[in-house]
């Protein structure tokens, strides 16, 4: 099965953000309209509201950079996913003053009768936009990040821990929610054989099949529950049930066979945990 990212569409987000993009271009005009009272200027609402555009083109574009955010989380703190992270903001606001100054080369003449010279709208709103546009990209591609790294685990659980569990009051992961294609599975964290690391991506294997799973190995090894899962390596989550037989390397480590035909290592500095439970 193709990995795909792991993407989860909160319904609430859906209606806040145009909502929000909406208000600020609506408070921007009455901003506008203020100037011109106090100034004692002409006002005209429907150049005003022309203008708006631009943070109208917010809404379209913070979904997209939201999409990109949830595959390369900023939790992971490597150097290439910043980069990704500010080259996207710097991309992304660039693409948004060029098509605010094609919009309104367009609109000026069917709206007003008279154009905006492109090169004239796209001068003044590199001018007085960009940076505003970057920064603004920046703080919701954390806010993206952020939301989508503590979400998933957020929905009613199925079967929560055990009874023991439970009466201590501890509960623990039961289901994990991964995209595949247009779906969204949920699969009972007991199916899983294994959870590993490949690059910056946290990755969970049943059978042949695996999900990219937007969490850390360390941040999931705490809500997984310990009779079921054990730490052997720094990129290498094991259920316990699905362990056939673990050898030695006569080096320290082992080499742990999962009946799923996967091959993991136990290393050193986990054997001590895994002692008693694996070997």
């Amino acid at each position: 099965m193709k990995i795909t990212a792991f993407t989860f569409q909160h319904r609430p987000a859906r209606i806040i953000l145009p909502v929000f993009w909406l208000g600020v271009a609506v408070l921007a005009t009455g901003q506008d309209a203020l100037f011109a009272f106090l100034k004692d200027t002409s006002f005209y609402w429907s150049e005003s509201l022309l203008y708006k555009v631009y943070w109208l083109l917010f809404i379209p574009l913070t979904v997209f950079i939201g999409l990109v955010a949830r595959r390369f989380p900023v939790e992971r703190l490597l150097a290439r996913n910043l980069l990704t992270h500010a080259l996207l903001a710097v991309s992304t606001s660039l693409i948004q003053i060029l098509l605010f100054s094609a919009l309104m080369a367009v609109l000026s003449e069917v709206v007003l009768g008279y154009p905006f010279p492109f090169q004239g709208v796209l001068r003044k709103s590199l001018a007085e936009d960009f940076f505003t546009g970057i920064v603004m990209y920046c703080l919701l591609l954390l806010l993206t990040s952020r939301f989508t790294e503590k979400h998933p685990h957020q929905l009613p659980p199925v079967g929560v821990g055990n009874q023991s569990n439970q009466d201590s009051g501890v509960e623990y992961l039961s289901v994990f929610l991964v995209k595949d294609g247009a779906k969204t599975l949920r699969l009972a964290v007991e199916s899983i054989d294994w959870i590993g690391s490949e690059d910056s991506y946290t990755v969970l294997h049943r059978g042949s099949q695996k999900w990219l799973y937007s969490e850390s190995l360390t941040r999931l090894e705490n809500q997984l529950n310990p009779d079921d899962f054990i730490r052997i390596h720094r990129s290498c989550i094991v259920n316990i049930h699905r362990v056939r037989q673990a050898t030695s390397r006569l080096t320290g480590d082992y080499d742990v066979y999962l009946d799923n035909g996967a091959t993991v290592r136990l290393s050193r500095h986990y054997v001590k945990a895994a002692r008693g439970r694996l070997i």
